[in-house]
C-alpha cells in the first residue's frame, strides 16, 4: 500500500505541476497578447502621426510653391518697374564701403554690389584689378553712391582725384 500511496502521490504531484504549468503558460500567453495588442495600437498611432505629418509638408511645399510663383511674378513686375523707375528718376543709393588691410578685390566689388552701388560687383572687380588701380587701392571707408561710374568709383577707393 506504500508503493500504491507513493504513485498516487506521486501522480498528484505530476497532476499539479501541469496544471501550474498550464496556467503559467497561459498567462505568459495573455501577457504577450497584451503586449502585441499594445504595439499593434502605437503602430497604429504612428501611421496616424506619419500620415498627419506628411499632408502638412504636402501642404507646406503648395504654399512655397504659390509663393515662389507669385515672388516671380513680383520680380517680372518689380523688374519692369524698376527700369521704368531708372528711366525716370534713377534713384540713387549712397553707402559707405569700408576697406580693411588684405581685403580682396572681390569683396570690394561684392561689398558695392550688396549696397546697390554697382549692377555687377564683377565689373569693379576687374577694373579694379587693372595695375593703375590694383597696386593702389586704400584702407578706409568711402562713401560711394550708384550715380558713380565704375571708374569714379576706383579713383574714389585708390584716393585719386575724380574729374
Amino acid at each position: 500500500m506504500k508503493t500504491s500511496l507513493r504513485a498516487f502521490g506521486i501522480g498528484l504531484f505530476v497532476a499539479g505541476a501541469s496544471i501550474a504549468l498550464v496556467d503559467l503558460s497561459s498567462g505568459e500567453t495573455e501577457s504577450k497578447q497584451k503586449d502585441i495588442a499594445l504595439y499593434e495600437q502605437q503602430l497604429k498611432d504612428y501611421e496616424n502621426q506619419i500620415t498627419l505629418l506628411t499632408e502638412q509638408l504636402d501642404k507646406q511645399n503648395s504654399h512655397k510653391d504659390e509663393k515662389s510663383e507669385n515672388q516671380t511674378a513680383e520680380k517680372t513686375n518689380d523688374s519692369s518697374s524698376i527700369n521704368e523707375e531708372k528711366s525716370n528718376t534713377e534713384k540713387v543709393t549712397e553707402a559707405t564701403i569700408y576697406i580693411y588691410e588684405d581685403v580682396s578685390i572681390y569683396t570690394i566689388g561684392q561689398q558695392a554690389e550688396d549696397f546697390g552701388i554697382v549692377a555687377n560687383g564683377r565689373e569693379l572687380e576687374l577694373f579694379l584689378s587693372k595695375p593703375d588701380y590694383a597696386r593702389s587701392i586704400q584702407k578706409g571707408a568711402f562713401d560711394l553712391s550708384s550715380d558713380m561710374t565704375i571708374e569714379q568709383i576706383a579713383k574714389v577707393l585708390t584716393g585719386q582725384s575724380i574729374e
